[in-house]
């Protein structure tokens, strides 16, 4: 019997495309989202009997697929990254993972923009995971400030910390959901004028 790299049978092109189209082309580590190389990393490893399916498959960087290898990345966080990007996948595109990614950075604390600016948020503040509200209006020019709500800086958190556990409380709704200013927190499902409607 042949050693296993010699068993090794390359990806279909079909399974590549649809792997790194579900990680948007880049590396699914939600800290890392690499674009410049991709590898595409087996879950269960062809070692193990792991197939060549995207169900098995994930797009890594070089550097946080050599990570995962040296014992940096845990086997958990890499199931985790690979649930929400196919969960999150069903509900949002490309652009708004990357927008939700994106409100997370520190520097994005004081992100003020115009009406449209907002629309470009729409879709995760219809989801409940992001809220505008107006901060300056000068004659006609108005300008709004956007922002996580509570329930999206957990998922984000959730998400980046690799913990599956974590990232379905978030997502099916049992994580407590602060109220706005500071006041209690509100049950699951509901909604108010400032957070939007919740997603369950």
């Amino acid at each position: 019997m042949g050693d296993i790299m010699s068993e090794r049978k390359k990806i279909p092109s079909d399974i590549v495309v649809m792997v790194l189209t579900e990680a948007g082309y880049r590396c699914a580590v939600p800290t890392c989202r690499t674009i410049l190389a991709i590898d595409l990393h087996h879950m269960v490893e062809v070692s193990e009997g792991g197939p060549n399916e995207v169900g098995n498959l994930l797009a890594l960087c070089p550097t946080c697929h050599a990570l995962f290898h040296r014992g940096e990345i845990a086997r958990e966080s890499i199931y985790t990254w690979k649930s929400v990007l196919v969960s999150l996948n069903q509900a949002f595109d490309f652009v708004a993972l990357d927008q939700l990614l994106f409100l997370s950075r520190p520097e994005t604390a004081n992100l003020k923009v115009s009406g449209d600016g907002v629309l470009q948020f729409s879709r995760l503040i219809a989801a409940g995971l992001a809220a505008f509200r107006l901060f300056m209006q000068n004659g006609p020019m108005l300008l709004y400030e956007v922002r996580l709500t509570d329930r999206g800086a957990k998922l984000v958190a959730a998400w980046s910390s690799g913990d599956r556990q974590a990232v379905a409380r978030v997502l099916v709704g049992t994580e407590p959901i602060a109220a706005p200013n500071g006041g209690p927190p509100k049950p699951v499902g509901s909604s108010g004028v400032t957070e939007g409607p919740s997603v369950s």
